[in-house]
């Protein structure tokens, strides 16, 4: 299988870990910003949302631009994004930051899908997905943990100077690795929206959004839950 597929694989990684990143830290970032864990988790909520409309409609929009072009395009929005939530001084300005993470990450994981998908041989392409997908899977697992150890050491932003670093990584190493790739025609909106007419397809996607939810929800504020139980939070 060609190897490009592992950067591809780096690259899901860090936009996946940006989503939870955060979870593990909810309580230093409320206090540094003098908001309620809740409006903190917001930063999850917020992420999650626009990654899940943006995803589709940029695909779209961009459906014309060469893909490596475009990868590069967004990998430095996404560095743009998070790089001011390092320097966001208000909670305004960290909200902003993930809408723009949120949506470049988005465009990101469909490109390294669909990349990885064309770079390698017809009997090797649902390998590649899944190699790409095991970069989101991995993120989500490790994303917390990575974010709680920097948070506690270093600062609620240490985890997001990371994050700029390994995303300047992945542009150098998509910048020289990555060939030239041109874009096929792309699947529109609304055709993308009636493949839900399919009963299997509408209650698959139904089972993983409950789970994925579910899941999610409680990752995402276990961390300040178990503080504020343990009495650690240093109230």
């Amino acid at each position: 299988m060609n190897k490009r597929v592992y950067l591809l694989t780096i690259v899901s990684f860090v936009v996946g870990m940006v989503e939870l990143i955060i979870g593990g830290i909810l309580d230093l970032v409320a206090k540094d910003l003098q908001v309620s864990i809740g409006k903190a988790g917001f930063l999850i909520t917020v992420f999650s949302l626009v990654f899940a409309v943006a995803s589709p409609v940029l695909l779209m929009m961009t459906s014309k631009i060469e893909r490596k072009k475009l990868t590069l395009i967004s990998l430095l929005i996404f560095f743009i994004g998070n790089a001011i939530v390092v320097f966001s001084p208000s909670y305004s300005m960290l909200l902003i930051a993930r809408i723009v993470s949120a949506a470049s990450g988005s465009l990101l994981v469909v490109l390294c899908i669909t990349i990885a998908s064309s770079i390698v041989s017809e009997q090797y392409r649902a390998r590649a997905i899944g190699v790409v997908f095991m970069g989101i899977s991995a993120s989500l697992v490790l994303g917390v943990p990575i974010g709680l150890m920097l948070g506690n050491a270093f600062g609620w932003r240490a985890p997001f100077v990371l994050i700029t670093g390994l995303t300047l990584l992945s542009m150098a190493g998509v910048y020289f690795f990555m060939d030239t790739m041109f874009s096929k025609p792309a699947v529109s909106l609304m055709k993308q929206l009636r493949t839900l007419k399919n009963r299997r397809l509408l209650f698959a996607q139904l089972t993983s959004f409950l789970f994925l939810a579910g899941h999610l929800t409680l990752y995402g504020y276990l961390t300040p839950f178990l503080k504020t139980a343990l009495g650690l939070n240093g109230n």
